[in-house]
């Protein structure tokens, strides 16, 4: 992939940098351009490029800090729904580069599906711009419910006019046409294709997705099924929790991974993802060539990260502190998603606080378990609660028991916000969740069991028995994906398909911005205002227009 994006960037200046005395003819085209297979790997490349756009910190404030799960204090206005058609915020950049793709896919489609070159070579690169296609509009619909959709390329302004002036098409029609497509046109031609790029899992999970969004649970199953069959036994031993780390690139339970690079004199190519899931820094008064993280020293994490407003868990997902008053209980809330933190309470009372501070207890986490509980092994992962070798606990889990992002979404020697790490988009641990509510789904409890203690028992804690009814499952179900994949750009995409999101962030969001703005229409953005104007009133906000 390095070298793809160094040949993308060397096209691009050569390209630059031709001669005035150049005759016309020498300039690529589509009639000249796609006749070599390098030629065509070029252009598919570019289909990748508007990910990295879609994929950063301002995408996590959309999809993470809006739910139950974490908040930021960050005044940027998506971390607390000051969205509107006028103002769309982020949304602006996800339709604009999630239609930037759809059009460079849907060109290589076009021109490379009857370019000269070998027939094998073809049909694996359309079947994989086919596939990114299908993942800029699961974005899109995600993003926005209804949007314009179109599969032709854009080859004169006749076509454009026509697109420009499209109105919304209902999600659930997008879906369905492109689940056929990537069963028909993806799936068929993209085995050979590797896990950097966007194949045969990719194609899968996405087929899976959609159907899961119309609650189409055999089609999900399909799918689900043929990517247990390529994936296997989930283990511990063949995929390590450890490696869900985003700075292990391409391992092994990773469906796809947005790539990244960055080096001071190499290729840079980077995120800024960590950042935003990385507790706040600064330099120590002891020592100003030392920057402390939250108050604690983290060596890994080096000394020249800039400082961001940072993601920090709801009550809802992870916090211990004393349920009333000053009363020392040293027990998790009690509607906490990750309920054993290895938190225990200081001998020190704050009378201005109200509270007792809390300190990590390092002999909780060698031990792996507290006050008789186990402690899930992902805690440690999701959550920053301090250094877990030296025990030095953060200022603000130390006086509010709660934790920031954790050494999952890390990137050691960050670089001001050069994040390095990949991100892991879409993870095998996520199939076989997706495959547990199917089959709850359709009534088969036990099965439904069986797939959640995959997860669990990778995790470390106790497994689910055959007794839990329906309903209790369900949740339990909603739980178990936010202690697996919480911080993985999923959340709110999640309580938006399950019909609970505005219920639910209301109820457990501690962002008071939020709660003061929120309402049941910000489960999806409005189509940006410009892009309405310009569709000649093809494109509307109703939604917004009626309730604002």
């Amino acid at each position: 992939m390095k070298k793809r994006i160094v040949y993308i960037i060397s096209l691009a200046l050569g390209l630059c940098s031709c001669s005035l005395e150049e005759h016309p003819t020498s300039f690529p085209t589509r009639d000249n351009f796609y006749n070599t297979p390098s030629q065509c790997r070029a252009a598919l490349d570019g289909c990748y490029l508007p990910l990295n756009k879609i994929y950063t910190a301002n995408y996590i404030l959309v999809t993470e800090a809006c739910t139950d799960l974490w908040h930021s204090g960050s005044t940027t206005t998506d971390a607390c729904l000051d969205v509107s058609p006028a103002k769309p915020q982020f949304g602006a950049k996800v339709w604009e580069y999630g239609y930037q793709g759809v059009m460079f896919c849907n060109e290589c489609i076009e021109c490379i599906g009857s370019s000269p070159i070998d027939e094998q070579h073809k049909l694996a690169m359309v079947a994989e711009a086919v596939t990114l296609r299908a993942l800029y509009y699961y974005n899109l619909t995600c993003m926005f419910g209804g949007v314009p959709f179109y599969t032709c390329m854009v080859k004169d302004r006749a076509v454009a006019d026509s697109i420009s002036t499209l109105s919304r098409t209902e999600p659930s029609v997008i879906r369905r046409e492109l689940y056929k497509d990537l069963k028909d046109n993806a799936l068929p031609y993209s085995q050979q294709l590797d896990r950097e790029h966007a194949g045969y899992p990719l194609a899968l999970m996405l087929m899976a997705k959609m159907a899961l969004w119309e609650e189409a649970w055999d089609d999900a199953l399909y799918a689900l099924d043929l990517l247990e069959e390529l994936y296997g036994e989930f283990s511990e031993e063949r995929y390590p929790l450890e490696q869900c780390r985003w700075r292990y690139k391409n391992t092994a339970e990773s469906i796809f991974e947005i790539q990244h690079w960055w080096s001071f004199n190499g290729v840079q190519f980077p995120g800024n993802v960590a950042n935003i899931l990385t507790p706040p820094n600064a330099a120590s008064a002891d020592d100003p060539s030392q920057r402390l993280y939250d108050g604690v020293s983290l060596p890994e994490l080096g000394n020249e990260a800039s400082s961001w407003n940072s993601l920090v868990a709801n009550n809802h997902f992870g916090i211990f502190r004393p349920k009333k008053g000053t009363a020392k209980e040293e027990q998790a809330v009690s509607h906490a998603i990750f309920k054993a933190l290895p938190l225990t309470f200081d001998d020190e009372f704050n009378e201005p606080d109200g509270r007792w501070y809390t300190r990590l207890d390092t002999d909780a986490v060698r031990s792996g378990s507290i006050r008789g509980k186990k402690i899930d092994r992902r805690v440690l992962e999701i959550f920053g609660l301090g250094n877990l070798e030296s025990g030095e606990t953060f200022q603000t889990t130390r006086r509010y028991g709660t934790g920031w992002g954790g050494p999952r979404f890390w990137c050691p020697d960050l670089v001001l916000s050069n994040d390095s790490n990949n991100y892991k988009i879409f993870r095998y641990a996520d199939a076989l969740l997706m495959k547990a509510e199917c089959l709850l789904a359709l009534g088969e409890l036990q099965g439904a069991v069986d797939y959640i203690n995959l997860i669990r028992k990778r995790a470390g804690v106790d497994l689910f028995d055959y007794s839990m009814s329906a309903e209790d499952l369900q949740k339990e179900l909603r739980d178990e994906r936010a202690r697996e994949l919480g911080g993985e750009f999923q959340r709110k995409f999640d309580l938006v398909r399950w019909g609970i999101w505005y219920e639910e962030t209301v109820l457990y969001n501690t962002n008071s911005k939020i709660k003061d703005r929120i309402k049941p229409y910000h489960r999806y953005y409005p189509i940006p205002q410009t892009q309405c104007a310009l569709s000649h009133g093809a494109l509307t906000n109703d939604e917004y227009i009626e309730n604002e």
